[in-house]
């Protein structure tokens, strides 16, 4: 249970609080003394939707401030201690802000964002931390591989789900909807996506010591997404779009798949690694080869959510889909090579 284990988790999150904060990052201006003065001011206008995305947006912040502070050996303080990163880091992307065009810094932001991390690392505090986070902790260490990997494969499934909160991605594709594919073939869109949900499957029975559950635990994984999917795409999506994200051709993917997934589940453990990262490189390539890509105006143009968080939400979402089958993939080629060591290593002491 050392620090480091959670120092990557940490990073990772505060790499995505820099992007949605300082989206579109150029050109950079000085700031204007009223947009200085403004800081400190009630602003005219407050958006309630953009203080509870700050505040939602900090709540994970602080709870992996705390687990990194309390393992660090500072578990009297590790809430106090999340609660200053919080702040501290909030204050620094409000100020690097002012040199942002299209952004506006406000004090009510950093409060909102201050006050999301104290919620998060409140959970570790009596008694949530004995009724509700020590017990999900300990069902975490049953569940799943314990450690740094098992951490990281967690982490890889909550970025997952956090790429499909944005609707106008297409179900296990790349791309968005709304745009012109290369090539408007069925059969291939439905294969490319029954390799990625064959393959996102293998992915999740990794993070099992035995691979058991593996297939409830994808059908659940699967169920929320399509139901975030649902929800976001009635509430964010110009109506003409909102049933795009999940064509006929998804549909039939997404039975194949699970299909091809009930079988190999019950491969040995170097078996499902091996094709875990086989069918996500295979799926990921397929689905770039017949993706539909749009420009960000006109990305943006498929939603119909007027507030100012959403170029940020939008463009981060997009960017964690695409970038997701490399982090799976770098990410089994690791736990690959690392257990054929350990099984090497083992070899060699019973000999």
């Amino acid at each position: 249970m050392r620090p480091s284990r959670y120092r990557g988790s940490l990073a990772v999150w505060l790499l995505l609080l820099a992007y949605a904060s300082l989206y579109p990052f150029y050109p950079l201006r000085l700031p204007s003394p009223e947009a200085v003065t403004g800081f400190f001011l009630t602003p005219r206008y407050i958006i309630r939707s953009d203080i509870a995305f700050n505040f939602v947006a900090y709540v994970p912040l602080g709870t992996l401030a705390c687990l990194y502070f309390r393992h660090e050996g500072e578990g009297r303080h590790a809430i106090l201690r999340a609660l200053g990163l919080g702040a501290a880091f909030s204050f620094m992307m409000e100020v690097a802000q002012l040199f942002v065009p299209n952004r506006v810094s406000t004090a009510t932001d950093l409060v909102a964002n201050a006050a999301g991390a104290i919620a998060g690392a409140w959970v570790f505090a009596p008694p949530i931390h004995s009724l509700f986070t020590r017990p999900l902790g300990e069902l975490r260490e049953r569940i799943f591989i314990p450690g740094a990997w098992g951490d990281a494969g967690l982490v890889l499934l909550m970025l997952w789900l956090l790429a499909q909160l944005n609707p106008a991605l297409p179900f296990f594709g790349a791309g968005n909807i709304g745009g012109e594919a290369v090539a408007q073939v069925e059969f291939l869109q439905w294969f490319a996506v029954a390799l990625s949900i064959c393959g996102f499957g293998l992915f999740v029975s990794s993070l099992l010591p035995t691979g058991s559950g593996s297939l409830t635990i994808t059908l659940v994984l699967l169920s929320i997404a399509l139901w975030l999917k649902f929800f976001t795409a009635s509430l964010l999506l110009q109506p003409h779009f909102a049933e795009e994200w999940l064509s006929v051709g998804r549909i039939g993917g997404l039975a194949a798949g699970l299909v091809l997934f009930v079988p190999l589940r019950r491969l040995p453990r170097a078996g499902r690694l091996y094709l875990a990262l086989v069918m996500i490189l295979a799926g990921a390539l397929f689905n770039k080869i017949f993706g539909a890509y749009s420009p960000v105006d006109e990305f943006l143009r498929l939603f119909r959510w007027p507030h100012g968080q959403l170029g940020s939400f939008a463009t981060l979402t997009r960017f964690v889909h695409e970038l997701w089958p490399v982090g799976a993939i770098a990410f089994l080629v690791g736990l690959f090579v690392r257990e054929r060591r350990l099984a090497v290593r083992e070899s060699r002491d019973q000999n």
